[in-house]
């Protein structure tokens, strides 16, 4: 692993020589922490509704990105300023409503407005890049402008690293690089209070700054995110980000679930965005998931991951003060018409990206009321990924990040640490993971912890979604020694019938099946086992709201 000392390598899209370019752009005139206007006048009007940050911190590619989905949004352009709608030859094109009004603010731009001027914007949005770069670039007179913004009742979108910089810090896996120096090559925890390293002896953070000062002091941290840890980069969707990796930096599209029943599905491209439920935190109390990352089905070699279904891509969470947050760890906002050769398309369309901007821009107007109109999907677009895959699977000698990253006991992180994808033995699946069970079968929206479920606790176990399970679905657990019975509870709808299945199997026989009549809401049943069977749930229903859902198995 050849260590990277620049933070441009790091955190979110790891853009590297494409972030670096970025900064070189304003390295010299960069007046660092925030610093002043210099008398400029503010590109922010009274007539501005959304502002785009691509100064210092945020990457080229993501720079564009986010002025493309926004262009798109007003004009229905393919690309800003070049004739031609996105997705002229498909079934949908949107012309645009043009009485949206934005501009982009480089960090001389931002730091020439005041918080008065950013008070005349509905939307403030970040795009990713380096969430270390971009709290360092705009400094704490920055934090204090876009506090008063949010403290005002506006909102803010951050894609990626501009979901880091929303949080109060993130978790990062040294064997891959850190954002700052003092903590390379080791796992450590970023936040607004410091650097704090992983103690695999004590099994514990201790402060690692150097000289008592905060890197990350200037994280926004605000309203509902003031205590929340995100973490990244998810190794198992886009591959590990070593330089020295064959191929280099393997970044294909991957596929999401979405809580549009009009669009469930979406391709969309990934680069080390933030989220959680991946291996040390729990993402319970706060905000409402829109999106999640889901097992995909395409035979690729692509890497499956416990995880898979728990992982939200896209998150919103109210400000207290009128306005919202959202956070968007998938770049649904990547341009294929702003791309350069290290990221390839990764399999998707022109029709795919079409459909994730309508999401967005649908998502964005739906949370965020901003007041302008919408395009409409289409509807004849494949979710399937198509071009170039790069094998992943490859690329993990050493085991799979949630086989191999050190696992943190509950509470020693401030109460969010999670188990690692099963490491306390915890089978309510209120750790917002399927604990000790194994998930297998080729569905497509397969079994995950679901908070909206839950009979017992926090959480239950659902396999479902918008659009059935399409293909069997199974979690499986060893019963452990001594025990004779397993109790549980269940639920499944009305419209399950005898097409579908949901059975309960131990050592590959079925004991319960649960498929017809009138349905069950949190329901009791208990089955007979012996220590070393294996206890089975599995899943399979065709049609749009048919669901699977188990909580609170006890063995005794």
């Amino acid at each position: 692993m050849q260590n990277q000392k620049s933070p441009s390598h790091f955190t979110c899209g790891l853009l590297g020589a494409l972030l670096v370019m970025s900064l070189a752009s304003e390295v010299a005139a960069k007046p660092r922490k925030g610093g002043g206007g210099g008398g400029a006048s503010c590109k922010v009007t009274a007539s501005t509704d959304v502002g785009i940050y691509v100064g210092s911190g945020t990457g080229a590619n993501s720079q564009l990105w986010a002025e493309a989905l926004i262009e798109f949004w007003k004009t229905g352009l393919r690309e800003p300023g070049v004739p031609g709608q996105l997705n002229a030859s498909g079934q949908s094109v949107w012309m645009g409503d043009n009485s949206l009004d934005y501009v982009t603010l480089t960090l001389s731009e931002f730091n020439a407005c005041s918080a008065s001027d950013f008070a005349n914007l509905k939307l403030f949005f970040m795009p990713g890049g380096s969430a270390y770069e971009i709290q360092d670039s705009l400094g704490a007179d920055g934090k204090t402008k876009l506090t008063s913004f949010l403290d005002g009742g506006g909102n803010y979108v951050g894609i990626c690293a501009g979901g880091y910089y929303a949080a109060k810090g993130y978790y990062w896996k040294g064997d891959d690089g850190a954002p700052t120096d003092n903590c390379k090559n080791q796992f450590c925890r970023y936040e607004i209070a410091g650097t704090f390293s992983y103690d695999t002896g004590t099994q514990d953070f201790t402060v690692h700054e150097w000289g008592g000062t905060s890197y990350h002091s200037n994280l926004l941290g605000y309203g509902p995110l003031a205590n929340v840890y995100v973490e990244g980069p998810i190794e198992e969707i886009a591959g590990p980000w070593h330089i020295d990796s064959n191929p280099n930096h393997p970044y294909d599209s991957h596929l999401i679930t979405t809580d549009d029943a009009v669009m469930p599905e979406l391709r969309v491209l990934y680069w080390g965005g933030s989220t959680e439920n991946y291996l040390y935190t729990d993402g319970t109390g706060w905000g409402t998931p829109h999106a999640h990352f889901a097992a995909d089905p395409v035979s690729n070699n692509d890497l499956d991951f416990p995880q898979s279904g728990n992982l939200w891509a896209l998150k919103s969470a109210a400000t207290g003060n009128g306005g919202k947050i959202i956070i968007s760890s998938a770049h649904l906002e990547a341009s294929l018409f702003h791309t350069t050769s290290a990221f390839d398309d990764g399999g998707m369309t022109e029709c795919q990206q079409y459909n994730n901007y309508t999401y967005m821009v649908k998502k964005m107007e739906s949370e965020l009321s901003l007041g302008f109109a919408t395009p409409e999907y289409d509807a004849s677009c494949s979710s399937a990924r198509f071009g170039e895959v790069k094998e992943t699977a490859n690329l993990f000698p050493g085991g799979l990040a949630y086989q191999s990253a050190p696992v943190i006991a509950d509470g020693n992180d401030g109460g969010d640490g999670g188990d690692g994808g099963g490491g306390n033995g915890d089978t309510s699946f209120d750790n917002g993971n399927l604990g000790l069970f194994a998930l297998s079968g080729s569905a497509a929206r397969p079994w995950s912890a679901d908070s909206a479920v839950a009979c017992v606790g926090s959480h239950g176990a659902r396999a479902g979604y918008n659009g059935g399970v399409d293909s069997d679905s199974f979690i499986s657990i060893d019963v452990p020694s001594g025990a004779t019975s397993a109790s549980y509870k269940y639920s499944y709808p009305s419209a399950l019938d005898r097409g579908d299945d949901f059975h309960v199997m131990v050592n590959g026989a079925v004991i319960k099946a649960y498929e017809t009549g009138s349905g069950a809401n949190c329901a009791s049943d208990t089955v007979s086992v012996s220590g070393g069977d294996l206890l089975q749930f599995r899943c399979r229903s065709g049609g749009n709201g048919e669901t699977c859902t188990v909580d609170e198995i006890v063995f005794d």
